[in-house]
């Protein structure tokens, strides 16, 4: 439901003033308003302004907000360490953590900028390394004092290893080697051997055929191709070892000065906040001027905490709601236990203005009834029941699947009692075992009782909506609205009504009066709604129709159920038959579940919920601290 709200101004010293928006964000119950307009009387608006900050305070804010840029910034630097729980107030150490900060910052800056230049170095030393790795084993193969010239190069793909050795057995006339080998991520590595006098012409031949040459730092050009790979590795160390260094000086700086910059940065905010929340305040010459929303419920315990607070000088009043403010007052839905999960699927939905109407409680009472009609089997009831129970059992803190596992558990509750009604478990199953007979009516065999009973429901359910949609225009003073709505409950009352006496004859001289009076209400209705009401009309004539699927679906699921009894019964043999029945059934179940959520569904939002809900609210959204 929606909850009633409350038009509150509040009135106090200005010197009082961020001390009163601070308790109002310790209550997080207050939604602030800056519009003026419907609070002020149109004579009083001259005397009020908005508020403007003394020089002081500007001067403050400004320097909260540089500082809270500069504890980020320094925050961004630091690594995440466990820390414990600081409970220091900043204020009497605001002006030596400005110096502070401006250190700290410096340090960590460096810090930072010489952990990723290590990190630059090891990836490419790791990469180096990788390389001349898989190149060892072919180096060692080849004597060291041969005085033979080593290529290391990445070649694209296998196709191009033949065609490179073709290349350099021409051009160096058989005077080269090429070994080849894979890396552990698909890279093909070659190492190239050949007379010092070819050492030109087969750089030459790599940059025409664009075959990439490995490049070490310089530190490493000079060594001998074999100790290339013990080089990279100690480097490697050296440089792992300083940033190890670097980093644990990181850690301890953390470890001591984080908690204390997260404070402070936590605090800052909330007093920034505080100021920005002064945007929505009015001053007059000695006074400040609060104007916003409350919960109606919440009213009397705040302004018992502003009188013990402020010893009575800071005033809460209650001003009268007017008609034409009604879309500006922002929404709060709460809704009892049993109607709570089922804002899963009310969420879906934009947020209703405050004057309409809350969509969950009717989701809640009609949701489960069209799902059971729609499934109606006592097996698939019970076994939806067990999985939604499991799924409560062990995802209690995971919110939005219990919640589903909620709907899903009450809407199998109705499946179970319509499957009783209905005389199904698992199709005809439960007929074969335990002669189980259908209480009310058996779905395979009674189309058009069911048809009949789909357009009944589907009757009560908008004519239901168009109620509440007449109530609603009333309560909005929209009365053309409200009587184009009477006159279509009223047509399809009666045409509804004469549609049952083809079923059951009555008198005519019934009948002549209500064809009268629906000669009598088109008519009306154009005029009231225009040419396009008798469309409308029509449409909600459509609406109804709609509701066949009840029928439908039910029917679809109904006979594919006794089909995968027929094929199991047809199979000969127990085992086979229980596994294609389950087969069958299991795929049954599942339909079973997205058919009619998504049915039901579409009859709430399509037919149902238009006639009377009007979305578009406006978000509640109190004052209130950070949450951690």
């Amino acid at each position: 439901m929606i909850i009633k709200m409350s038009k509150i101004e509040m009135v106090g010293p200005k010197d009082q003033l961020m001390d009163v928006l601070e308790l109002l964000r310790n209550k997080g119950v207050f939604h602030p308003d800056a519009e003026v307009k419907g609070y002020v009387h149109s004579e009083d608006e001259a005397r009020i302004r908005g508020l403007l900050l003394n020089e002081e305070a500007v001067g403050e804010k400004i320097f909260f907000d540089k500082l809270r840029i500069k504890i980020i910034e320094l925050l961004n630097c630091l690594p995440e360490v466990p820390s414990r729980t600081v409970y220091l107030h900043p204020i009497p150490i605001i002006d030596v953590l400005q110096e502070l900060v401006e250190k700290h910052l410096e340090t960590c800056r460096e810090w930072q900028q010489q952990c990723h230049a290590l990190r630059e170095n090891m990836d490419a030393l790791g990469r180096y390394l990788r390389f001349w790795s898989v190149l060892e084993p072919m180096v060692r193969e080849v004597n060291g004092d041969s005085g033979l010239k080593f290529f290391g190069v990445t070649i694209r793909s296998v196709a191009e290893i033949d065609l490179l050795r073709k290349a350099l057995e021409t051009q160096t006339r058989g005077r080269c080697r090429l070994s080849t080998e894979n890396m552990d991520d698909g890279t093909i590595v070659g190492l190239i051997t050949t007379d010092p006098e070819m050492e030109n012409s087969l750089r030459q031949l790599l940059s025409a055929e664009r075959v990439p040459e490995l490049a070490l730092p310089e530190e490493f050009a000079n060594l001998p191709f074999w100790e290339k790979s013990s080089a990279l590795k100690r480097q490697l160390e050296e440089v792992s070892a300083r940033l190890s260094v670097i980093e644990r000086k990181q850690q301890e700086f953390s470890r001591h000065w984080l908690p204390i910059y997260r404070r402070t940065l936590d605090w800052l905010e909330e007093r920034l906040a505080l100021y920005q929340a002064t945007a929505s305040a009015y001053e007059t010459r000695q006074c400040f001027v609060i104007h916003g929303w409350m919960a109606s419920g919440d009213v009397a315990e705040l302004r018992r905490e502003l009188n013990s607070a402020f010893s009575g000088k800071v005033l809460t009043h209650e001003l009268e709601i007017h008609q034409e403010e009604l879309d500006r007052v922002p929404v709060i839905m709460h809704n009892p236990l049993y109607f709570k999960p089922f804002e899963l699927f009310a969420r879906i939905l934009p947020l209703p203005k405050y004057s309409s109407y809350d969509p969950t409680p009717f989701l809640g009472i009609f949701f489960p009834l069209l799902f059971g009609m729609i499934l109606g089997d006592i097996g698939y009831g019970l076994i939806l029941g067990l999985i939604a129970a499991l799924l409560i059992y062990f995802f209690p803190q995971r919110n939005n699947l219990c919640d589903g596992a909620k709907i899903l558990g009450v809407s199998a509750a109705y499946a179970t009692i319509f499957g009783i009604l209905y005389g199904e478990l698992f199709g005809d199953l439960g007929h074969h075992l335990f002669n189980l007979q259908p209480i009310w009516v058996e779905r395979s065999q009674a189309i058009v009782p069911l048809i009949c009973f789909a357009l009944s429901v589907g009757t009560a359910h908008v004519l239901f909506g168009l109620g509440l949609g007449i109530r609603y225009d009333v309560k909005r003073k929209r009365h053309r609205e409200a009587l184009v709505k009477a006159i279509n409950l009223l047509v399809i009352f009666i045409i509804g009504f004469s549609l049952i006496g083809t079923l059951v004859p009555h008198p005519w001289s019934v009948t002549m009066p209500l064809l009268a009076t629906l000669l009598l209400l088109v008519p009306i209705l154009i005029l009231a709604g225009g040419l396009l009401a008798p469309l409308e009309l029509l449409k909600n004539f459509g609406n109804i129709i709609s509701y066949m699927r009840i029928m439908a679906i039910g029917l679809c699921s109904v006979l594919l159920a006794d089909v995968a009894n027929r094929l199991g019964g047809m199979t000969g043999n127990v085992i086979a038959g229980f596994l294609v029945a389950g087969v069958l059934h299991f795929f049954n179940l599942l339909l079973g579940v997205f058919s009619p959520t998504v049915h039901a569904l579409r009859l709430h939002y399509v037919e149902f919920f238009s006639k009377f809900l009007e979305f578009g609210g406006r978000r509640f959204e109190p004052l209130s601290k950070k949450p951690k």
